[in-house]
């Protein structure tokens, strides 16, 4: 009597090298689907760090913007006051200008000169927040009692597709952040000087003769993962709007 033999033959072993070959396809697509939503979702993450770290400098620097501590700029020497003093918030050419005081605190005992390359500062002014104040670019000398502010100006624009920062009005512009596809500046001001709040809508220009009508200002920011062409990006385009409210203001 003869035995039967077992085992796999040649259709079998067909069938199962195919059934593991489209195991092994399947969960090789899985893995590079996780792949690139984990690369997409860091991307995503990436963007949205950019714009919070923007968007809270703007909002340290405007706070801070047109600050003079006791010293009341107005007393100066019978010169002009420096336009970016007279205008710490402007918008011109694209370009949104503010003017804040460093967190420098310097009272002179005996009289002492100070650069404002010292603090990284445009202007330097001290006075004794009384009757005297002096304003410069250079190097100024303090008088015992006196008090020190030191001032910078910061520029920012959108070029191309990225958001620059200049300090002190010289030098080139340095990159903040990068794959911006829109950047906007509005203001909101009061209908009269001596009122608090803001009235109407925001408005996508500021003139000098409206500063001390100045409450508010709103950055929108947009950002893509291609802001050449948004529409083509495979992250869909993302929208921040942040308003800040001024604080040393002509009302206050």
């Amino acid at each position: 009597m003869s035995r039967r033999l077992s085992g796999f033959g040649l259709v079998e072993l067909l069938v199962s090298m195919a059934l593991g070959l489209l195991l092994t396809m399947a969960l090789m697509q899985t893995l590079l689907g996780s792949r690139d939503s984990l690369l997409l979702l860091r991307h995503g993450n990436q963007l949205q760090e950019d714009a919070r770290y923007l968007m809270g400098r703007l909002a340290t620097d405007l706070r801070a913007a047109g600050s003079e501590g006791c010293l009341d700029l107005q007393l100066g020497s019978g010169l002009a006051l420096p336009e970016p003093l007279a205008q710490p918030v402007s918008y011109q050419g694209g370009v949104l200008q503010i003017v804040t005081a460093l967190p420098v605190r310097v009272q002179a005992d005996a009289a002492t000169t100070y650069s404002p390359g010292t603090f990284g500062a445009r202007w330097l002014v001290a006075g004794n927040c009384r009757d005297r104040v002096s304003i410069t670019e250079d190097a100024l000398q303090l008088q015992p009692g006196d008090w020190l502010l030191a001032l910078r100006q910061l520029e920012y624009r959108q070029q191309d597709d990225r958001v620059q920062v200049r300090l002190n009005g010289s030098g080139n512009f340095e990159t903040l952040i990068e794959q911006v596809v829109d950047f906007r500046v509005q203001f909101a001001l009061a209908s009269d000087a001596a009122l608090p709040d803001a009235g109407g809508r925001y408005q996508p220009t500021l003139t000098p003769g409206e500063q001390p009508r100045l409450r508010s200002v709103r950055v929108s920011l947009a950002l893509s993962d291609n802001p050449g062409s948004p529409q083509a990006g495979r992250l869909f385009t993302q929208r921040f709007t942040q308003v800040t409210r001024l604080r040393n203001r002509p009302d206050q």
